[in-house]
């Protein structure tokens, strides 16, 4: 599902976004011939891109070094979209009460293609505590997040999303196959949550449920993560009981109507589902 292939591209434009994601996988600023080669875009047409990036606040030149990064610009046009989100004022307000009953930080993610991208967080107060900072990515079959999100997606979506895709495994722990995948996401969608056990990060166990709108069309979803020396069976079983009736809250407040399109509304009271109490990291190991 390549947005290049599925829509007209402006050329112009084309290089211009890909010098600016270029500039953002670095992390660091780069050259003019940098830039060229990772995007295979001859010196004069990059600097001439360059050029007007810079003219519009969307990319910093440093004189001096002869190098180029990320422009205030940009973080203005982030700060408009975030602005223009309901969903992210609601999480915050819902996720303060989560905290407050869990202590632990909570998070609100969304899917982009075959990844996540985190929106918000709510850090928790423990002095040992998960980040992941706004804007974070990561591939959606790692993480239990992702697993819910994936769920709004049939399986013939799922085959057409992952055809002839290279898993890239964060841990021993990490999903490596479709089928695999798809188990996870069928979990999901049954239960109305997900787990990610060591699959992004060794030592660390997420539980993950949807949040949905008042087109009951799952939107997000929202997480909770726990270092493995504060967790017990037990402690797993809470905070998944907790995050689901947070995210029907927050579901309710976007306007989204329980038992219509419902994420799963009787999976706090039901009975376990397979292997659902064990905090083994390898639950979907293959």
């Amino acid at each position: 599902m390549d947005f290049k292939q599925a829509t007209t591209v402006v050329p112009a434009v084309d290089r211009a976004i890909d010098l600016l994601q270029a500039l953002a996988r670095a992390g660091k600023p780069l050259t003019l011939s940098e830039l060229s080669e990772l995007t295979a875009t001859s010196r004069s047409t990059a600097y001439n891109t360059l050029a007007t990036l810079h003219a519009h606040g969307f990319v910093e030149k440093d004189a001096r070094f002869k190098t180029y990064c990320l422009g205030l610009g940009l973080f203005e046009l982030g700060s408009a979209y975030l602005a223009q989100v309901g969903l992210i004022p609601a999480f915050r307000a819902c996720a303060h009460e989560l905290v407050e009953e869990c202590a632990e930080t909570i998070k609100l993610v969304v899917l982009d293609q075959r990844d996540v991208v985190y929106l918000a967080t709510q850090e928790g107060p423990q002095s040992v505590r998960l980040v992941a900072l706004a804007g974070t990515r990561l591939p959606a079959h790692v993480t239990a997040v992702g697993k819910v999100l994936l769920g709004q997606l049939t399986d013939l979506e799922l085959d057409q999303l992952y055809a002839d895709y290279h898993f890239p495994r964060h841990t021993e722990h990490s999903i490596h196959q479709l089928a695999a995948l798809k188990a996870a996401v069928q979990f999901a969608r049954t239960h109305g949550y997900a787990y990610d056990r060591e699959e992004s990060s060794l030592g660390v166990n997420c539980v993950a449920a949807p949040i949905l709108d008042h087109t009951n069309q799952v939107i997000a979803a929202m997480s909770i993560g726990v270092p493995n020396h504060r967790l017990t069976e037990d402690r797993l079983e809470e905070l998944k009981q907790l995050l689901v009736q947070a995210a029907h809250q927050l579901s309710r407040t976007l306007g989204w109507i329980e038992g219509r399109g419902a994420p799963a509304p009787s999976s706090v009271n039901q009975p376990p589902g397979v292997g659902e109490r064990s905090v083994s990291p390898r639950r979907y190991k293959n």
